[in-house]
């Protein structure tokens, strides 16, 4: 049993077992402004007040206990309370309360590290366990205001389209040659677009022939699903076909286009009001890389190469020269990706202490922000370091982690002083169980107000609202684990309707839009976009699902004409059976309703409007045209199986 759940299994036995509980019973719920105010997190040195409810057995004394210090609370009206100043300094503080009665101290605190159970109101125990969290991040911190709540579009370069055929791997005729893989392995060129990816072992050496010339005969489409930005995984050198094994980072891939390639799409994009986020590896290199240089491919001497050489200190070697496998640290374990030394002042320099760093220097050269691979494997330390020297020449430039250790609980990382968002998997998550079967409304519910707690409120909009990535299953194999694709379709849409309509910057997956039907994990989600166009069986991963993409269209437009869902509050309306509605709204934009039904049939619901709309509105979902009128303060609708309605006044 993991340790979390180890802690939880305790609090539960000493909920239940303490003798005393039906003398004094205790209750405070973070989620409640009458219990925590402000709620969720806030900026350093500000004032919270936290209050506590007992009743039952007179307490001898009642206090807060936040971080190490114990603070007297006072009883107003039927709570007791404590106003308190947050540390100066950003952190994530745990705080919970004691209170003592007679001879017997208790402790109330959170239920569990479980992402559905932070947060809340939580339990009382005979000895201090969980604590809840308060987090205080820096004063000053914002985030880049393009992409909170934009709509984000993540490619796999090889993956999406072939626009220039002549710098394809292995082609007759082709400028760039067939590479070869870390000492023998040769790149195997796929005959055909539409035609199964290749089954491993080896790992990661066929290609399809997709290049950023693709991506740029294709903005007009992205354009159309009201993407606001271009997520592409790496476009550096590299030898295998995911190119997380970068060569060289100032160097785009010569089978993507190369330089001038990326150039064109950067400015081709721009015209559209599109942006370009690249996919920065900095955790590592190349075992083939011109740094390493393993097996001599370079003319400068690599690190592995020589005990003089200027990429030396760069990586952590052990051993002797040239280096063998098991003389250096590799990523996971793996000897084709050794692990920079972070601590190496030319490390830092060339990523982004210097004038032309690589963060800097393609951010100078049409990117508009990084997406920071395997952040959690990089200290907390560099990553400030690289934030205020990136943010100094470009403020607006966002830096968004992969976050995946442990529950994927990214706090740590958003208090300010490191990245502006991440790529949110808790979402993932809750949004998958929901939309399948196994979460609950209540417990949707519960989980995302969890989030919003825990994240800074700038750092939430900008984080990336995932329901699946180049990492994961397809949320679509995920959803058919009965293998009924027809309803896992309709899953798939209800999934995506959150992403759409929740806090966040929801970001879609190529394929994902019609529904490319790619089970399993790496490689086989990799999939070729099925382009009708191109060569081979359209049916190995297609025919695109027209009716998904339109659905896909439909969101995108709403997320485009709908302020509220860009930067609305956010307030629950129902949770009931299996239907879930919220509100959207804020300043002077039309209030969004968003009902779900994840149930087998047709639901109908009465839906409380808190004030959204007065009676005798008429309020047209966005997704199908259908109208309904208010009165009472409510709205009665009716929502199929696995679907949504999206619902404004007209």
């Amino acid at each position: 049993m993991g340790s979390k759940k180890v802690l939880l299994a305790l609090a539960l036995f000493f909920a239940t077992a303490a003798p005393a509980h039906g003398a004094i019973k205790l209750l405070h719920n973070s989620f409640d402004t009458a219990y925590r105010a402000p709620f969720g997190a806030v900026a350093a040195g500000t004032r919270v007040t936290l209050k506590l409810r007992v009743t039952g057995a007179k307490p001898k004394s009642v206090a807060l206990h936040l971080g190490k210090r114990f603070v007297a609370m006072r009883k107003r009206g039927a709570l007791y309370a404590a106003t308190v100043a947050t540390p100066a300094s950003p952190g994530a503080v745990p705080y919970d309360f004691r209170v003592r009665v007679g001879r017997r101290a208790y402790w109330y605190g959170d239920n569990g590290d479980a992402d559905t159970l932070k947060g809340g109101t939580g339990i009382t125990t005979g000895q201090e366990l969980v604590p809840y969290t308060l987090t205080v991040y820096a004063r000053g911190y914002t985030t880049p205001s393009w992409l909170q709540g934009a709509v984000v579009y993540s490619i796999f370069p090889d993956r999406f389209r072939d626009g220039d055929p002549s710098n394809d791997y292995c082609r007759p005729g082709a400028t760039t040659g067939c590479p070869v893989f870390y000492g023998d392995q040769h790149a195997q060129a796929h005959a055909t677009w539409n035609e199964p990816v290749l089954s491993p072992p080896p790992f990661n050496v066929d290609f399809f022939g997709g290049d950023l010339q693709g991506v740029q005969q294709k903005l007009d489409y992205l354009k159309s699903l009201g993407v606001d930005a271009i997520w592409l995984n790496p476009i550096f050198a590299a030898r295998s076909n995911h190119r997380y094994d970068t060569d060289d980072y100032y160097a785009v891939d010569p089978a993507l286009g190369g330089n001038a390639a990326f150039a064109s799409l950067a400015t081709a994009a721009k015209q559209r009001g599109i942006h370009l986020i690249l996919d920065g590896v900095f955790n590592h290199a190349s075992s083939d890389s011109l740094y390493f240089d393993r097996y001599h491919r370079y003319g400068s001497d690599g690190a592995c190469e020589s005990a003089s050489s200027p990429y030396r200190g760069w990586f952590k070697i052990q051993g002797s020269t040239p280096c063998s496998a098991s003389d250096y640290t590799g990523w996971n374990g793996l000897d084709t990706l050794p692990v920079f030394n972070h601590d190496n002042a030319g490390v830092k320099d060339f990523f982004f202490g210097g004038n032309d760093a690589v963060a800097k220097h393609w951010l100078a050269a049409g990117a508009d922000g990084w997406r920071l691979d395997a952040a959690q494997e990089i200290d907390h330390s560099w990553w400030r370091q690289f934030r205020t020297a990136v943010k100094g020449a470009f403020p607006d430039a966002p830096l968004i982690g992969e976050i995946t250790a442990g529950p994927a609980d990214a706090t740590e990382y958003l208090l300010g002083n490191e990245l502006d968002g991440v790529m949110n998997y808790r979402f993932r998550e809750d949004a998958l169980a929901f939309a399948g079967a196994s979460l609950t409304p209540v417990g949707l519910d519960h989980a995302l107000t969890a989030l919003r707690e825990e994240y800074p409120a700038q750092a939430l909009a900008s984080s990336f609202s995932l329901i699946d990535s180049h990492d994961t299953q397809r949320a679509l194999a995920t959803l058919a684990a009965n293998g009924n694709l027809d309803e896992a379709r309709q899953r798939q849409k209800l999934a995506a309707t959150l992403q759409y309509t929740y806090v966040g910057a929801p970001m879609t997956l190529y394929g994902d839009e019609v529904a490319v039907n790619a089970p399993g994990n790496d490689p086989f989600n990799r999939a070729p976009y099925p382009w009708s166009d191109a060569s081979g069986n359209i049916s190995t991963y297609g025919p695109p699902d027209l009716g998904v993409l339109d659905w896909y269209t439909k969101l995108g437009r709403a997320r485009a004409d709908l302020p509220a869902l860009r930067g609305g509050g956010f307030t629950t309306l129902l949770t009931r059976g299996d239907v879930y509605a919220f509100l959207r709204s804020g300043g002077a934009a039309k209030p969004v309703v968003v009902v779900l039904n994840k149930g087998a049939s047709t639901a109908d619901a009465t839906v409380p409007l808190r004030g959204a709309y007065p009676s005798g509105t008429t309020l047209q979902d966005q997704l199908s045209s259908t109208t309904f009128t208010t009165g009472g303060g409510s709205v009665r609708v009716s929502i199929g199986a696995r679907s949504a309605v999206v619902l404004v006044g007209a």
